[in-house]
């Protein structure tokens, strides 16, 4: 089964890479066809001198009714986590015109004993056409069976590490943007079972402060949006409790094709971990590198914008605790997969 899987993942994957390139050559067709209709219409008696207004464009052409604002460039909001990066993220269209932009993400985790779900929204207001700052707020709930090898279920819910943010948006259209994301240690990190504390991955935060750095650049084509960047997180270091957690960076890449008021995607991303993580002093079991694929749906009014998607990591470069002593070791496998549901409102 797990060549069957691996070759199904990279099946998949090379599907993500090349449906940029096949979607361009489709709406370059689509433009020619365009195009060869204006010239015919033009060629008629009567059509002579007719001209299009310097401001009108193509796109806005094509997509007229269904843009807002924001038409001149794709993505919205800021990252909220620290860790490796990738995974679904918003592309498409979002909303504007309101007193600030309020954007949440609900996603489900499964895990192989248990699941995670999580709720993060974020309040953001634009400080004019260069500078956006925001509060992203997590409500988490991780649940897990048979705690320890017992017929126990163990759950631990709460608010995580609550994050401020600051984007910088570069470029005559805005196109690429720098966000700094710094996380407060609001989360609770010394849950316990019974008398026993829970391993780091089961706490709802960090433990100290954290953030990362996200570098994000659009490009805008008629047919779509794609999105490039890469992003570092820095994930406390080692708290009170000899917890580390490493930092992590990623490269990524997503594209999103305009349906109307469809824009469903596709990404890619490489992420990497900067050693093992501890837990209480102790090695803990982690691939250090993961290629992970995303496909997602978004669609939008001039008033809401909505998300659907599913991420599936597959990961290798195992390092971590065997038998007790830490050792390394080149398996290679899927990991926990994660399905998100999300809106986007700009109120008053």
């Amino acid at each position: 089964m797990r060549p069957l899987g691996a070759w199904l993942v990279a099946c998949a994957f090379a599907a993500v890479a090349s449906f940029p390139f096949f979607a361009a050559e489709r709406a370059a067709q689509q433009n020619n066809a365009r195009l060869a209709q204006l010239q015919q219409a033009l060629r008629e008696p009567g059509r002579r001198g007719l001209g299009l207004e310097p401001g009108l464009s193509l796109r806005v052409s094509r997509l007229d009714g269904l843009l807002a604002s924001w038409e001149t460039i794709g993505g919205c909001g800021a990252g909220s986590s620290t860790g490796a990066g990738g995974g679904i993220k918003w592309i498409g269209r979002s909303v504007t015109g309101g007193l600030f932009q309020l954007q949440s993400l609900a996603t489900y985790t499964h895990l192989s004993d248990g699941y995670n779900l999580s709720l993060t929204s974020q309040i953001s207001r634009d400080l004019g056409e260069k500078w956006n700052v925001g509060l992203a707020v997590p409500l988490l709930y991780k649940y897990y069976r048979d705690m320890y090898g017992l017929p126990v279920d163990v759950s631990n819910s709460g608010v995580g590490d609550v994050a401020g943010f600051l984007t910088r948006r570069f470029g005559e259209i805005n196109a690429t943007s720098l966000t700094l994301l710094v996380a407060a240690p609001t989360g609770a990190n010394n849950a316990k079972f019974r008398t026993i504390p829970l391993t780091q991955e089961k706490q709802l935060g960090l433990g100290r402060v954290n953030g990362s750095l996200t570098l994000d650049h659009t490009i805008d084509k008629m047919w779509g949006v794609m999105v490039v960047g890469g992003s570092f997180g820095y994930r406390g270091g080692k708290n009170e409790f000899g917890n580390y957690r490493a930092p992590a960076a990623a490269v990524y890449g997503y594209g999103g094709y305009f349906a109307g008021p469809l824009v469903p995607s596709l990404g890619l991303s490489l992420s990497h971990f900067f050693g093992p993580d501890l837990d209480r002093g102790l090695v803990q079991e982690v691939q250090l590198w993961a290629v992970t694929g995303t496909l997602a749906v978004e669609w939008s009014s001039d008033w809401l914008a909505i998300l659907a998607g599913v991420s599936l990591p597959f990961g290798w470069d195992k390092r971590g605790v065997v038998d007790g002593a830490a050792s390394g070791s080149g398996d290679a496998g899927l990991q926990p997969w994660t399905a998100g549901l999300g809106f986007t409102i700009s109120p008053f």
